[in-house]
């Protein structure tokens, strides 16, 4: 196999590396014998050191067991980024269950499937978003909610401050023993303190949703072992020596990036705790309160999808910043405009600061990122080079015979991050991951592009259809689902097209029966039900009626040509947008 990224290895790039035979939860530990007194989260302004998040952490795993929860069952975790869902993934794992992680504005539909499919018997869930989830949740076959407040980690000014301008406006918890609220949970009983092993670093530790290879949503199975392997690899990407040498002191990354996604679940957060690091947990996916962040904190390290940056560089808050903090910046969840880069390298030289923003590649079957663009070598329209102990390559889509260097074809993943499977499904995981001839199991990402002569990869396309709305994964064929239920609805086709700040956003044709006159109607049935069922991302910006819809050769709605009409439409505006609708 033809492995030529090897010879462009920076001094940080290993071969291979050393990776601990831990659960999460014991990883986490030894960090804290370590670093005790170090940071390591900081949220609101507030920090806690090590041996605090382990105090707390072991606390709600005794609070959790006292409510009957023992191994193998699953928790949903449907929180923001706060330190509440650090503490409980962390506890549930050291119970030897199963963190089932889920978009905090989820909708109660969508919730409730997910419940369902991973047979959960536990949620942790915001007090802000309870109340559209009571119904379901009364029916479904959870045993107990625990609920949070953004304000149980305030101190008294901004929990007043919080209270005035947004809790007062959220809704009481109800009063019955099947709702426990953080603090009550974890006062419920004492820490026992005596740890013992219940679940093996390679059983399943964590659930993640995704669109999966083929575009239909999945959900993944992921090992303690599979984070542990890419949070070792964690300071190479970062810049710094995988060893002794390595004094985590004073690095910090912004968490901005979501704890149900791969990326930020692995690296904003667990990569940051093996290593002794302090992540800044931001419960706002939003650029004003990144740029907040910034100021305020001065992290060493961002990771963000392409509109964060592009929202941060029209931000009043940093146009007298000093930068000269940041030590590596990186972006992934979708593909990074040419111009962005430029714009946003060039808005960090002015601001003292003298970083790349290096773009990467990876997919929630191997956790998230499994190519990097090294430190030193940087190369623009890559997604760089495969980390320690990854294997990729390039096959003739639909078989598992390599390519030709700087031919195109479709990725291939192996190594020590690659999924157990996805959930229930067994003929999807089959579809997935194949066996070459090296004997070796191989993830076939449905992603299209080739390898240079140097080893660096570039990503043209993707095989599978998923729409990246601001970096978050959408699935086609869950709208069309949703909306060909519609009463009036003939034919639908839903597509990603492009937008200036969000990159993508949803436009669905409709072609409606033929004794439907009133479009305006059918129109907002379809926004209404979208609302209900799908999460706000996936809520088509446009709606466009047609009387038929353009087919392939077999008879298949041509999504393709669709898209390259809107493409075509976009750059016609200059890339201004303006071909958007409210």
């Amino acid at each position: 196999m033809q492995q030529p990224w090897k010879d462009h290895y920076d001094p940080w790039f290993k071969d291979h590396l050393d990776y601990p035979e831990l659960t999460l939860y014991e990883a986490i530990a030894r960090t804290v014998r370590r670093f005790p007194d170090y940071p390591a989260l900081t949220f609101m302004g507030q920090d806690m050191r090590y041996d605090e998040l382990l105090t707390q952490i072991d606390q709600a795993a005794a609070s959790l067991r006292e409510l009957g929860f023992s191994k193998g069952m699953v928790a949903t975790i449907c929180l923001p980024n706060t330190p509440h869902a650090v503490i409980f993934f962390y506890a549930v794992n050291r119970l030897g269950g199963i963190c089932n992680m889920v978009h905090p504005l989820t909708p109660a539909e969508e919730l409730s499937h997910y419940i369902r499919v991973t047979e959960s018997d536990y949620l942790i869930i915001l007090d802000a978003m309870l109340s559209k989830h009571i119904e379901m949740l009364e029916k479904s076959r959870i045993r107990q909610t625990i609920v949070c407040s953004i304000m149980d980690y305030l101190n008294t000014s901004l929990k007043v401050g919080f209270f005035l301008t947004k809790g007062r406006k959220i809704k009481s918890v109800p009063k019955h023993d099947f709702y426990l609220k953080w603090q009550p949970f974890m006062n419920q009983v004492e820490s026992s303190g005596g740890y013992v092993r219940l679940i093996d670093p390679n059983d399943c530790a964590v659930y993640l949703h995704s669109g999966g290879t083929t575009g239909s949503p999945k959900t993944i199975k992921l090992s303690s072992n599979n984070f542990n392997v890419l949070a070792v690899q964690g300071p190479q990407i970062i810049g710094y020596p995988v060893d002794d040498r390595f004094e985590p002191k004073g690095l910090a990354m912004v968490a901005i990036l979501p704890l149900f996604h791969g990326f930020g679940l692995c690296m904003g957060m667990h990569t940051m705790l093996l290593n002794g690091m302090r992540c800044i947990l931001v419960p706002q996916f939003a650029p004003e309160i990144l740029a907040d962040i910034i100021v305020r904190e001065k992290p060493s390290f961002i990771a963000a999808v392409p509109t964060l940056y592009e929202g941060i560089l029209k931000s009043k808050k940093l146009q007298k910043a000093d930068l000269s903090c940041l030590k590596a910046v990186f972006c992934g969840g979708d593909s990074l405009p040419g111009s962005l880069k430029e714009r946003f390298e060039s808005f960090v030289r002015n601001h003292n600061g003298d970083v790349q923003l290096r773009e990467g590649y990876g997919l929630t079957e191997t956790v998230t990122v499994c190519a990097v663009n090294p430190m030193l070598d940087a190369r623009e329209n890559t997604i760089g080079l495969p980390l320690a102990d990854i294997q990729m390559k390039v096959v003739e889509p639909g078989t598992t015979n390599e390519v030709a260097v700087g031919q195109d074809g479709e990725f291939c993943i192996q190594g020590p991050t690659v999924m157990l499977g996805y959930l229930n499904d067994p003929e999807a995981t089959a579809e997935t991951i194949k066996q070459h001839v090296d004997g070796l199991s191989w993830v076939h990402t449905g992603d299209f592009g080739f390898m240079d002569e140097d080893g660096f990869f570039h990503f043209k396309q993707r095989i599978k259809r998923i729409i990246k709305v601001s970096g978050i994964p959408v699935f086609p064929s869950q709208i069309e689902d949703i909306i060909s239920a519609i009463p009036g609805v003939r034919l639908v086709c839903a597509i990603g097209i492009p937008h200036p700040y969000k990159m993508q956003v949803v436009k669905v044709f409709i072609v409606p029966d033929d004794e439907i006159t009133d479009l305006d109607t059918l129109r907002s049935q379809i926004i209404e039900r979208c609302e209900v069922s799908l999460i706000q991302y996936a809520v088509p910006k446009e709606i466009e009626f047609r009387n038929s819809l353009p087919k392939t050769k077999v008879g298949k709605i041509d999504f393709v040509s669709l898209e390259r009409i809107e493409i075509e439409k976009y750059e016609s505006t200059g890339g201004t947008g303006e071909n958007e609708t409210a």
